[in-house]
C-alpha cells in the first residue's frame, strides 16, 4: 500500500491501461455509459495522485533528510549540513568537516536511493543506500580530480519529527 503513496506511477499505469480498455470498449459498442466510466477513472486515478502528493511516508522524510544534507554540502555550508547528523554520530561530522577543508563541493547528487525503515526499534532507525556523485574544486591543490562517485550506506534515527544521520559507511568508488 505504501508503494501507492510515494510514487504516482502505478497509479497513473493503471489509468491508462483502463482508459484503454474502456475506449476500445466505447469505440466497439458506442454506449454513452462507457464515456461516463471513462469519467470517473480519470476521477479516481486524478484523486489517487492528489492523496499520493499530500501525505508523507517515512521513506519520503528520509529521503528529504538526505536530500537536505546533500544540498548543504553542494552550498559548502557545514554548520547547515550538521542539522541533519545527530549529535553521536562523531565520524559522520568529522568526515563531513575533513572534506570541506579539502574541497568545494559544486554539485552533489544523491542517485539510485533505496530506504529501509525499521520501525520495530525504539526509535525507529532507517537504511539508506546509494550512490553519491560529488563535484567540486580542490581547495589543497593536492587531489588529481574534480569529481568522485561511491556507494554509501547511511543509518538514520528518528529523533523527534526529524530523522538524523547516525553513521555512514563509504564503500569502493564508482566509475563515472
Amino acid at each position: 500500500m505504501t508503494t501507492l503513496l510515494e510514487n504516482p506511477l502505478p497509479i497513473v499505469f493503471f489509468g491508462v491501461i483502463v482508459m484503454a480498455v474502456l475506449a476500445a470498449v466505447a469505440v466497439t459498442t458506442r454506449r454513452a455509459v462507457v464515456l461516463l466510466a471513462m469519467l470517473g477513472v480519470l476521477l479516481l486515478v486524478a484523486g489517487g495522485v492528489v492523496l499520493e502528493r499530500l501525505v508523507v511516508t517515512e521513506v519520503e522524510r528520509v529521503e528529504a533528510s538526505l536530500e537536505g544534507a546533500a544540498a548543504a554540502l553542494e552550498a559548502n555550508d557545514l554548520d547547515r549540513a550538521m542539522q541533519y547528523v545527530a549529535p553521536s554520530a562523531d565520524q559522520t561530522r568529522s568526515r563531513a568537516g575533513q572534506v570541506l577543508r579539502w574541497v568545494r563541493f559544486t554539485e552533489v547528487k544523491v542517485n539510485n536511493l533505496e530506504v529501509t525503515i525499521n520501525d520495530l526499534a525504539s526509535p525507529p532507525t532507517a537504511e539508506a543506500k546509494f550512490t553519491g556523485v560529488f563535484h567540486f574544486k580542490d581547495r589543497t591543490g593536492q587531489l588529481f580530480r574534480e569529481s568522485y562517485a561511491t556507494g554509501l550506506t547511511v543509518e538514520l534515527r528518528l529523533e523527534g519529527d526529524r530523522w538524523l544521520i547516525t553513521n555512514h559507511i563509504e564503500h569502493h568508488e564508482v566509475g563515472m
